[in-house]
This record gives C-alpha cells, structure tokens and sequence, in this order.
C-alpha cells in the first residue's frame, strides 16, 4: 500500500523538474534559467522516498547541467549533511539524509496550495 501523502510530495517534486525543464523548449537551454542545485536535491530527494539510492552518474544523466557543476554541488550538500553515502553500496551512491528530506517535506507541503 503506498502513502498518498507520499506520493503527492514525489508528485509535487516531479512536476517541479518537469517546469522547469520544459523551460528549455521555449528558451535557449545555456543554463540562464539553470538552478542546478535544486534540481539536484529534487532528483534526489526522489530516489530518497523510493526507497533508493542514486548513483552519481545516474544523476548526471538526469540533470540538465555539466558533471563538473553537479559534483562540486553534491560536495555542498554533504558539507551541508544534505545527502550522505549509501551504506554498501560504494562510494558514487548517495541518498538524502533524514533531515534535508524533512526540510523538503516541510517546504512540499508549504507550497502544495499554492
């Protein structure tokens, strides 16, 4: 059985990532418009309520910005203790940690009527 309220945060999540790379197909896709670091914590904050860990390349191939900028971000955010490493699973897997995801459940939830 899933949790609606669950969903409607990955729901909500998606959609997000989904304006915003809709963006591109109206305007010139150089980045003007990027916010990659929220995109990055988006996607994964995603694989997080899946229950996964994401890979960084699996990131990679998701975002729409350079390698390089993606892991200079995902090095703030485990500064920040927003993501940590998955247990196991290597080095290059990473999730969020429980308190970014309660930050943005938190912020999911302030935006859902908006």
């Amino acid at each position: 059985m899933t949790d609606p309220i669950l969903d409607n945060h990955v729901t909500r999540a998606q959609r997000f990532l989904a304006m915003q790379r809709e963006r591109s197909l109206f305007f010139s896709n150089d980045g003007i418009f990027g916010d990659p670091a929220w995109e990055l914590l988006l996607e994964i904050y995603i694989a997080t309520e899946k229950q996964e860990c994401i890979s960084r390349e699996e990131l990679f191939a998701e975002l729409s910005t350079t390698p390089a900028i993606a892991s200079r971000w995902i090095s703030v955010f485990f500064d920040r203790q927003y993501v940590t490493d998955c247990e196991g699973q290597g080095a290059d897997n990473i999730r969020m940690t429980d308190n970014a995801r309660q930050a943005c459940v938190a912020y999911l939830d302030s935006v859902m009527n908006l």
